[in-house]
């Protein structure tokens, strides 16, 4: 799709809503941010989209430099203010889903993991041999 055409449906969404009828917020129901969701109308839904659709366009005009973070502001004034939380800017990157280059380090196994597996694992040797022990055991006695 072409910059024009991506402006041409974010001008026709923005000029079809409005903001004042447009509802969208993220919420919160349980314990943790996996327990999350969005409630929303139509016209919030295209509204939010039409923010990700221009922080897109942005995000083929800039220059990623290393150890920079690129990032575009949302404008969320017509979002519910009684959200749970909010997302208030975009961080763009030039990276794709496969690149080796990654955001967050890797998880490293350390001494205390191996131990802790070889640990569950020695125990439930332990107790099968325990039980196979006992069953002998009880058979001999009839």
């Amino acid at each position: 799709m072409t910059d024009e055409e991506l402006k041409k449906i974010i001008t026709e969404l923005e000029n079809r809503n409005e903001k004042e009828k447009a509802y969208f917020g993220f919420y919160q129901y349980g314990g943790g941010p996996d327990e999350s969701c969005i409630k929303a109308n139509r016209k919030g839904l295209e509204l939010y989209a039409v923010e990700l659709l221009k922080a897109g366009l942005e995000s083929e005009t800039r220059e990623y430099e290393k150890n920079k973070v690129e990032s575009v502001g949302l404008n969320t004034d017509w979002t519910d203010e009684n959200g749970e939380f909010f997302f208030d800017y975009v961080e763009l990157t030039n990276k794709d889903k496969k690149s080796k280059d990654k955001s967050f380090p890797e998880n490293k196994e350390t001494w205390k993991d191996k131990a802790f597996k070889i640990g569950c694992i020695g125990i439930g040797i332990l107790l099968i041999g325990l039980t196979i022990i006992g069953f002998v055991s009880v058979l001999n006695w009839l």
